[in-house]
């Protein structure tokens, strides 16, 4: 199976790195938390119903990267082993890529137990996807939230980064050694943020600041230096979004650090307590 067809069905059934370091964001980039009002009026009434589709199960769509650097040649594109993201939703390090998409002992990692222990009665799907330009195309847009995770978060191992829009650039090379330097959409502005009315940025700012698991939760804007894979898959999740098709409601871009001491668990705990807080299951 190819690259692209092997993602497409990920998707559809179930770099340097993704970013600059937290260290790297300016002021402009960085957003504060909001004040304790603020987040009271921003949080999400966890006594309001779970939103769903004609009264379907909400579907959720949790993805990850797998590795970029030293694949080998040629380069092994589904190899899963450094990338935390991965390793989130695989568990043990895979050196191909998944047999059965649908097959929910294909992602068995700590992230996906928790998210399923958490909330049984939401539809969860998860992918990892290679590091290689376009591969989040097209958007699947039968699932009602989209949860992209990938490592960009550098500096620290406590820190979990909510990504506020996306910048309209793609620039380096990727996986298989594909180099890119160009706009996303030569005709569209700078940064492409979430459409008016959206729930998106209520949720971000009532994440923004607080603590969970151990992590704290960062919001960053949109930015030049933020221009690989990670910011090009947003670009694409936010861009399905403003097309309003099929049953896609929120799209969500959330970077991490490594595991400290390679312990997924508590990475997964930090992560999981986000994904559920984005789908109103906290």
């Amino acid at each position: 199976m190819g690259t692209e067809l092997a993602v497409l069905g990920l998707l559809g059934l179930s770099a340097l790195g993704c970013s600059s370091s937290v260290a790297e964001l300016d002021d402009t980039a960085r957003i504060d938390g909001p004040r304790a009002a603020q987040v009271d009026a921003a949080r999400p009434d966890p006594d309001q119903p779970i939103l769903d589709h004609e009264g379907q199960p909400m579907r959720v769509l949790v993805t990850g990267f797998n590795d970029w650097r030293e694949l080998g040649e040629p380069p092994n594109v589904w190899r899963c082993r450094d990338n935390p993201s991965c390793r989130l939703l695989l568990g043990e390090p895979r050196t191909s890529e998944p047999r059965d998409p649908s097959d929910p002992r294909d992602h068995a990692g700590p992230l996906v137990q928790r998210l399923r222990a958490a909330a049984p009665e939401l539809e969860w799907r998860f992918a990892t996807m290679p590091v290689t330009w376009e591969v989040g195309t097209p958007v699947p847009t039968d699932v009602d939230v989209i949860i992209n995770i990938g490592l960009g978060v550098y500096d620290r191992l406590d820190a979990l980064q909510l990504e506020v829009g996306a910048y309209n650039l793609r620039q380096g090379a990727d996986a298989a050694g594909v180099a890119r330097t160009e706009p996303i959409n030569p005709d569209a502005p700078a940064i492409l943020a979430a459409p008016d009315g959206s729930p998106i940025p209520a949720r971000i700012a009532a994440l923004t600041g607080r603590t969970i698991a151990g992590y704290e939760l960062l919001a960053a804007s949109a930015r030049a230096d933020n221009s690989y894979l990670c910011n090009e898959t947003h670009y694409g999740a936010l861009t399905a979004l403003h097309a309003g098709e099929g049953r896609l409601e929120a799209v969500y871009f959330l970077h991490i650090p490594y595991a400290d001491s390679d312990d997924y668990d508590a990475l997964a705990d930090g992560v999981a307590g986000v994904v559920l807080s984005l789908v109103g299951r906290e």
